[in-house]
C-alpha cells in the first residue's frame, strides 16, 4: 500500500520534470519501465528492518535509525564502521555525494553535458583537482609513517568501498536512484581523491575569494578614499576572542595602505578574472553563504548546570537534500556524533563523551586567496630576474600552467596573473578532523589541529573543565617590499609568502577571565596583532558577536533552554539598537507626514525583526535607502558603475537587495557615520539630510507597496529551501521567520524577489554535563529523495526554534524499542 500511495504522484512529476529538461524519451522509458524504474526505485522509501550481506565486512554491523531519522552505528572495528557510513550514505544519498564529487573534480560534463565544460575547465584551472590527487598521494605515501595519515588511509578507503559496495547492490537490485535514469547515465565508483575533492570544494565554498582582485580595481578608481571605505580595522568592533586590543599597529596599517600600483593591463585582466569567477555556478552544491555563523562557549561557572555549554550555528547555503547527514559513530576506542559531509567520513561538528567542537569561518587574510600579477616569456615565468619554465598539467582534458606561486588564471602576452589559494596546498584536514572525533582533551585538540591549513575556521572547543577557542590554518606571512595583500601584488620575487604565523601565534583562548567565548566571524585579534591579518572587507562587521557579548554580560547564569533560544528565536537587531535612537534624533524635527508615521513607528520599537512589526520593515528600508544615498553617488562619481558586472553594485545588510552585494567595510563605516554625524569624505550632504530623505524615501516605498499599512517584516523576511539539482518543485518555502542580516539566526536577503536561501546549517547545544542531554536541528532531512517523509522533515522544527533530541545511546540494545524506526544489519555471512 505504501507504494501505491508514494508513486503515482512521483511518477507525474518525474515524467514532467524530464519531459522537460531532457528533450528526450530515451532515458525516460527506462524510468518507467516497471521492473528497473520509479517504481523499482521505491522499494527505498519503505521504512522497515533491512539486511544485507557485506562479506568485506569483519563482523556485524548495526545500524539503528531512530525516531528522529539520526542514525546511530555499531562496529566491531573501526574499518567496518567506515565502510558501512559510506554504504548507508550512499543508500541515503548517492546522487548528492556523486555530484558533489564531480564538482570538486571538475568533471561536471560527464553526467550534465557539454553546458558544463566552461564550468569544468575554471575548477581545473583553479588547482583543486590537481590537489586533491596530491593530497590522496601524500596520505598514502606517508601511511607507514604517521598515524594521522594511516587512519585517513584506512577510514577513506573503507568508506569508499562502501559506497562502492551500495552502487553495486543498487545496480543488481534496480535501486539505482531516479536522478541516474533521467540523466542515463550510471554512478562511477568512488575513491578517497573525490573525497578529497569534496574537501578543496567545502575549501572554495569557504576561503576562495576575489577581493585581492577587487581591491586593486576599487583602489585604481578611488585612490587613498579606498581605506576610508574598507580601513585596516573597524571603527565599531569591541570584542576580539583572542585579544591584542589597543592602539593600531603601525606597521600592519603601513601595510594595507601601501597598494601595488598596476597598468591598464593588469585592470583589464583582473576585470575578466573576475567574470569567469562570476560565471553561473552549478546549482548542485549549496550557493556560499558568508558572515553569518555563531560561535558560543560559555564557562561551568555561569551555566544553570555548573558545567560548560557549547553552542554552535554555522552558516552554509540551504538544499534539500541538506549538506550534512546526522549519525552517532561507534566502534571500539570511539563514540562521535554529529554530522558528516556527502563524500567524508569524518564528523566535522559535534561531540564524544569528553568533549564537543563546532566551527565557524575565520575570513581573515583576504579568505587565504593571493594574486600576484607575473611577467610570462613564452614558457617561461621570471622570478627575481631570471626564467624558469612553466610547469604544465594536462587533466580532465584541459592544459593548465603553474609557476612558482600557482595557477596561470588568465594572461594577456607576456602580462599574467596568478593565483596563490591556500587550498591548493598538500594537507590532510579530513585527518585532523578524523582525529579530533578521538580526543579527549584540549591539549590532544589543539595538536590534532596543528596540520590544518585551509580552510581558515574557528574551532570552538568545551569540555568538563576547560572551554576554548583557536583558529588555526596557514595563514601567510609576507616578506619583501610587503605591498597590500589584500590586493594584487607583484610576482616578480619582490614580495612573497616566505612562511606562516607560528601555531602559537594563531588566535586562541583557553579559559578565559570572563568565562565566555564569542567566535560569529568577527575579526578573532584586535589592532595590535603583531601580524597582516587582514582588512574589514574580509570579516563579518561584528554586530552579532556584540549582541552575543551583550547577552552573556547581561546574563551571568545561562541555561541550555536559554541559550537555545537565544540562538533560534532571538530576533534583536544590534545594529538598529546602536543606529535608531540617532536616527530619531535626526528626524525628530521634521514635520513631513511620512517622517513622522516613521518616527512614531520607531520610537516606540523593542529593535525585535519580528515577522508581524511595521517598524522592522521600517527600520530595514531606512537603513538600505541610507545606505544607498550616502554611498552609490560618491562611488558613481569615481567610475564603480563601469564595473557593476564583477565589483557588484552595493547594498546595506550584507546585500540583502535584489542583484545587489555586501559589503562589511561598507556596514562598519555607514554605522560609524550615523554615530558620529558627519558624511564625509563621501557626501556634503548633513547625516541629518540624508537621515530624514531616506525615512521618507523607506515609508514610501511600504506605503506605495501596501496601502493598507500592513507591511509587516514577514512580507519581506523568511527562508527558501531550493531543491539541490534545480527542481523547484521540490523546493521548500519561503517560510516567514523572525529575524534579519544582523540577528542570532540570521541570514542577507529580503523577499520577494531575494528570499534568504542560506542560514544557519547545523544548530547545536552541547551540554557538558550530560552530553546526552543535548540538542540540534538542521533544515533538512536525511533523505535525498523528494517522496521520503524525510526529505524536509526537519525544516517546520527549524523554522519554530525547536531543536531536537541528540540523544547519545552507547549501544544498540540501549536504545528504547520505542524510538527506533527501523534497523539495517549489515552482515559478512548472511543477508537478504
Amino acid at each position: 500500500m505504501k507504494k501505491k500511495a508514494v508513486v503515482p504522484p512521483v511518477l507525474a512529476v518525474l515524467i514532467t520534470v524530464m519531459v522537460f529538461l531532457m528533450g528526450t524519451f530515451t532515458p525516460l522509458l527506462s524510468v518507467l519501465n516497471p521492473a528497473t524504474g520509479v517504481v523499482q526505485n521505491a522499494r527505498n522509501l519503505v521504512i522497515g528492518n533491512e539486511t544485507f550481506s557485506l562479506p568485506r565486512l569483519a563482523g556485524k554491523v548495526t545500524v539503528v535509525q531512530d525516531a528522529y531519522g539520526v542514525y546511530h552505528f555499531y562496529a566491531p572495528d573501526v574499518q567496518s564502521l567506515y565502510f558501512a557510513l559510506g554504504f548507508v550514505q550512499a543508500k541515503e544519498r548517492l546522487e548528492q555525494i556523486e555530484v558533489f564529487g564531480l564538482e570538486g573534480m571538475g568533471q561536471m560534463a560527464r553526467f550534465f553535458g557539454s553546458s558544463y565544460q566552461n564550468y569544468d575547465r575554471f575548477q581545473t584551472l583553479t588547482g583543486a583537482p590537481i590537489t586533491a590527487e596530491k593530497d590522496w598521494k601524500s596520505v598514502v605515501d606517508n601511511a607507514s609513517v604517521n598515524s594521522t595519515d594511516m587512519l585517513t588511509r584506512e577510514a577513506l578507503t573503507e568508506y569508499a568501498a562502501g559506497i562502492n559496495a551500495y552502487i553495486n547492490l543498487s545496480e543488481a537490485d534496480h535501486l539505482t536512484p531516479v536522478l541516474f535514469k533521467l540523466l542515463g547515465v550510471e554512478p562511477y565508483y568512488w575513491t578517497p581523491v573525490y573525497s578529497y575533492a569534496v574537501q578543496e570544494i567545502m575549501t572554495q565554498q569557504l576561503e576562495f575569494g576575489t577581493e585581492g582582485l577587487k581591491m586593486t580595481i576599487i583602489h585604481n578608481l578611488l585612490g587613498n578614499y579606498t581605506y576610508d571605505l574598507f580601513p585596516t580595522f573597524s571603527p565599531v568592533q569591541k570584542y576580539y576572542y583572542g585579544g591584542y586590543g589597543g592602539a593600531q599597529n603601525g606597521r600592519i596599517l603601513g601595510i594595507s595602505h601601501n597598494t601595488y600600483p598596476v597598468n591598464s593591463t593588469v585592470i583589464s585582466l583582473a576585470n575578466s578574472l573576475l567574470r569567469q569567477f562570476s560565471n553561473d555556478p552549478p546549482i548542485y552544491f549549496p550557493l556560499p553563504v558568508s558572515d553569518h555563523s555563531n560561535e558560543i562557549v560559555v564557562a561551568g561557572n555561569r551555566t544553570a548546570t555548573g558545567y560548560p555549554i557549547l553552542m554552535g550555528g554555522p552558516v552554509l547555503g540551504f538544499s534539500l537534500p541538506a549538506i550534512w547527514f546526522q549519525v552517532q559513530l561507534v566502534a571500539p576506542g570511539l563514540d562521535v556524533y554529529g554530522v558528516v559531509l556527502p563524500g567524508a567520513p569524518a564528523v566535522i561538528i559535534g561531540f564524544n563523551r569528553n568533549i564537543a567542537w563546532t566551527l565557524t569561518d575565520t575570513q581573515a587574510i583576504a579568505d587565504g586567496t593571493f594574486f600576484f600579477v607575473q611577467h610570462i616569456a613564452g614558457s617561461d615565468y621570471e622570478w627575481n630576474g631570471t626564467l624558469y619554465p612553466v610547469t604544465e598539467y594536462r587533466i580532465n582534458g584541459f592544459e593548465v600552467n603553474w609557476t612558482n606561486l600557482g595557477p596561470v588564471m588568465v594572461r594577456s602576452g607576456s602580462t599574467a596573473i596568478v593565483m596563490d589559494w591556500m587550498g591548493n596546498m598538500v594537507s590532510n584536514e579530513i585527518g585532523a578532523l578524523l582525529e579530533i572525533n578521538y580526543a579527549s582533551n584540549w591539549t590532544g585538540f589543539r595538536s590534532d589541529l596543528s596540520i590544518w591549513k585551509a580552510p581558515y575556521q574557528n574551532f570552538a572547543f568545551a569540555s568538563r573543565t576547560v572551554i576554548a577557542d583557536i583558529s588555526p590554518a596557514f595563514y601567510p606571512v609576507f616578506s619583501g617590499d610587503t605591498y597590500n595583500p589584500a590586493a594584487i601584488m607583484p610576482g616578480n620575487g619582490s614580495e612573497y609568502i616566505s612562511g606562516s604565523i607560528p601555531y602559537s601565534m594563531v588566535p586562541q583562548v583557553v579559559n578565559p577571565p570572563q568565562g565566555f567565548i564569542v567566535s560569529s566571524n568577527q575579526r578573532q585579534v584586535g589592532p595590535a596583532y603583531p601580524y597582516w591579518f587582514g582588512m574589514t572587507n574580509s570579516f563579518s562587521d561584528g554586530y552579532r558577536a556584540q549582541m552575543e557579548v551583550n547577552f552573556l554580560e547581561e546574563h551571568p547564569v545561562v541555561s541550555l533552554s536559554g541559550i537555545i533560544g537565544f540562538q533560534s528565536t532571538n530576533y534583536t537587531d544590534y545594529e538598529a539598537q546602536a543606529a535608531v535612537p540617532h536616527i530619531l534624533a535626526y528626524i525628530s524635527g521634521s514635520t513631513n507626514p511620512m517622517a513622522e508615521k516613521a518616527y512614531s513607528l520607531l520610537s516606540g520599537w523593542n529593535y525585535n525583526m519580528t515577522t508581524n512589526s511595521l517598524a522592522a520593515s521600517v527600520w530595514f528600508f531606512t537603513y538600505e535607502d541610507l545606505f544607498n544615498n550616502t554611498f552609490l553617488p560618491f562611488l558613481g562619481a569615481h567610475g564603480w558603475f563601469a564595473y557593476n558586472s564583477t565589483l557588484g553594485i552595493p547594498s546595506g545588510m550584507g546585500g540583502s537587495l535584489p542583484g545587489t552585494t555586501g559589503s562589511a567595510s561598507m556596514e562598519d563605516v555607514l554605522l560609524s557615520l550615523i554615530l558620529d554625524g558627519t558624511a564625509a569624505p563621501f557626501s556634503n550632504r548633513s547625516m541629518a539630510s540624508l537621515v530624514t530623505s531616506s525615512v521618507i524615501e523607506a515609508m514610501q516605498y511600504l506605503e506605495s507597496s501596501y496601502p493598507a499599512g500592513n507591511y509587516t517584516w514577514g512580507h519581506f523576511y523568511g527562508f527558501l529551501f531550493p531543491n539541490l539539482f534545480g527542481l523547484s518543485e521540490f523546493n521548500v518555502g519561503p517560510i516567514p521567520k523572525g529575524g534579519d542580516f544582523n540577528t542570532p539566526n540570521d541570514a542577507s536577503g529580503v523577499g520577494p524577489d531575494n528570499y534568504p536561501t542560506g542560514g544557519q546549517s547545523w544548530e547545536m547545544a552541547v551540554n557538558m554535563g550530560n552530553v546526552s542531554g543535548s540538542y540540534g536541528i538542521y533544515p533538512g532531512g536525511q533523505s535525498e529523495n523528494p517522496a521520503s517523509q524525510q526529505y524536509s522533515s526537519y525544516i517546520k522544527d527549524w523554522i519554530d526554534g525547536t531543536y531536537l533530541p541528540l540523544i547519545f545511546y552507547p549501544s544498540a540494545s540501549s536504545i528504547p524499542k520505542n524510538q527506533v524506526l527501523s534497523v539495517i544489519t549489515l552482515d559478512p555471512a548472511g543477508g537478504g
